[in-house]
């Protein structure tokens, strides 16, 4: 047996030398005194010194001058027979590339125990650390982003989640590590992680989605979420990793562009329909005025030709001071008008009776009433409502919401006003059952130059201003006004309410 036994011994030196040389980590032996006596083919690889090269060379040789102290420390411990385990330091090439190394350092005895040398096994680190200072640089970013980033399995489970996931969402790394990503989706888009997962498990890539995710106190936030898949060293598929953005600052500066250009482009379209109006109020002013000029015209020269009878002489008269009459009103008209714009239209307040004011205002309006034969109702207190307004003014306000209702009320019609008082205010109501009013048009009954037929071709004759007037007047009073209708061909009720003593005092007061 003591054969084979001395044949393996005899062939231990030549395994041990094709171990060193076949080895990926540089091992290199040296004397006590840092001279180099052995460099295998990975040191050569390494550091870029054949072995002919480097053997009898100090050990500096690959030695950076700023850690040359290194070596005395080394050496002192190994004469202490003290081995070093996995020393991670730098060393230089012959081309002068520095590289990161780890360095395990063991003494090396003579036959009798006593240590004459040392084995140096040198294992290139460089990419390793590369790839520590890459993923320590990727782990600072990940930290210090202001976006939440998440990395999940194929299966939903959280595995990372960084600061800006715990201020976003309120839910610490230990509360949401190992949780399910749902923990943060609104029930009703739990359907969008199975599309997203669907979408990863394919290698796709989701960016710049816009969604909404839930934080831990129950808050919805609009976020910009990019998804993309997480490969192993094999490249497949094993998780997903997610950035998700908080652009609910976004979402709500959005909102305001949106409704500061749809405000815009009310207001534009407000100011196009003013426009039109005005166009048309000039139009109709035209119209109104020449209309009635025309006909006095006509019959003052027939009268200045002396040719007519006296029958058709006292209706020519007639005529020429209705007409004077109907223009004398739209001068008074346009009179306040310009007064409304100016700011100057007067109330000379004084304690008046509402209701001799009213049944005044219908007594005036009653002829024209009975020419269409409107039946003119009325039911005002016979007790009187005092109060303190412009009596003027208010039989204006009467007088305008008669001759609007029995101006579009239909021949044998019907128009009826009622006045009521109780605790503060009066209510003046002026119902007929007339043409009525469009939807469209009920909302701006009480605006200027509005109409619902502004052509000077409709039916009717004025200059719309009446029920402008009226809104003005009843609001110097500190009243409102409001107009209903069930739609055209229903007719309207036209409500004037006025308080029955106003906050000033008894005066003249202008708008």
């Amino acid at each position: 047996m003591a054969r084979p036994l001395q044949f393996r011994l005899e062939e231990l030196p030549y395994r041990l030398a094709a171990i060193v040389e076949s080895s990926d980590d540089a091992i290199v032996s040296k004397t006590l005194e840092g001279v180099i006596t052995s460099w295998n083919r990975s040191a050569e690889r390494m550091f870029g010194w054949t072995a002919d090269e480097a053997i009898g060379r100090h050990i500096t040789l690959i030695i950076p001058p700023e850690r040359l102290h290194e070596e005395d420390e080394v050496l002192a411990k190994l004469r202490r027979g003290e081995r070093i385990d996995h020393f991670e330091t730098i060393r230089v090439a012959k081309d002068g590339r520095r590289l990161n190394i780890s360095l395990t350092v063991s003494p090396v005895r003579d036959g009798s125990g006593r240590i004459i040398g040392a084995s140096k096994i040198a294992r290139d680190i460089t990419e390793h650390r590369a790839f520590e200072v890459a993923r320590n640089r990727l782990a600072a970013i990940v930290d210090s982003s202001d976006d939440a980033i998440v990395s999940e399995t194929l299966d939903g489970i959280i595995t990372s989640w960084n600061r800006a996931a715990e201020r976003m969402f309120g839910w610490t790394e230990p509360e949401a590590v190992g949780r399910h990503i749902t923990l943060i989706i609104p029930a009703e888009r739990h359907a969008e992680e199975t599309e997203v997962l669907a979408k990863l498990r394919e290698g796709d890539r989701i960016e710049h989605f816009d969604t909404v995710r839930v934080t831990k106190d129950g808050r919805l936030l609009d976020v910009s979420l990019t998804v993309s898949p997480i490969r192993d060293t094999r490249g497949e598929i094993v998780g997903a990793s997610k950035i998700a953005r908080d652009i609910s600052e976004r979402r709500r500066l959005e909102a305001e562009l949106a409704d500061l250009l749809e405000r815009e482009r009310r207001a534009r379209e407000a100011a196009e329909t003013a426009n039109r109006a005005r166009d048309e109020f000039l139009a109709t002013i035209s119209h109104e005025l020449r209309t009635p000029l025309t006909s006095m015209l006509g019959w003052a020269r027939m009268i200045e030709s002396a040719r007519l009878d006296p029958e058709t002489v006292t209706k020519a008269a007639r005529t020429i001071a209705n007409n004077a009459a109907s223009q004398a009103q739209l001068v008074d008209d346009l009179l306040d008008l310009s007064r409304v714009a100016t700011g100057r239209l007067r109330l000379n307040l004084e304690s008046c009776d509402l209701a001799a004011v009213v049944t005044a205002a219908i007594d005036t309006v009653r002829p024209v009433a009975q020419a269409k034969a409107i039946t003119l109702g009325q039911s005002v207190p016979a007790h009187g409502v005092p109060m303190i307004g412009a009596p003027d003014r208010l039989q204006q306000v009467v007088w305008n919401l008669l001759t609007n209702a029995v101006k579009f009320t239909p021949r044998g019609g019907c128009v009826e006003v009622t006045l009521t008082a109780a605790d503060h205010a009066a209510e003046i109501v002026v119902r007929d059952n007339g043409e009525g009013i469009a939807p469209a048009v009920l909302p701006h009954v009480f605006e200027q130059f509005r109409q619902e037929d502004s052509s000077t071709t409709r039916s009717h004759g004025g200059l719309g201003l009446g029920l402008s007037l009226v809104k003005h007047i009843v609001e110097l009073h500190g009243g409102r006004a409001s107009a209903a209708s069930p739609g055209k061909g229903h007719g309207a009720v036209l409500t004037v309410v006025l308080p029955l003593c106003p906050p000033n005092d008894i005066g003249v007061k202008e708008s």
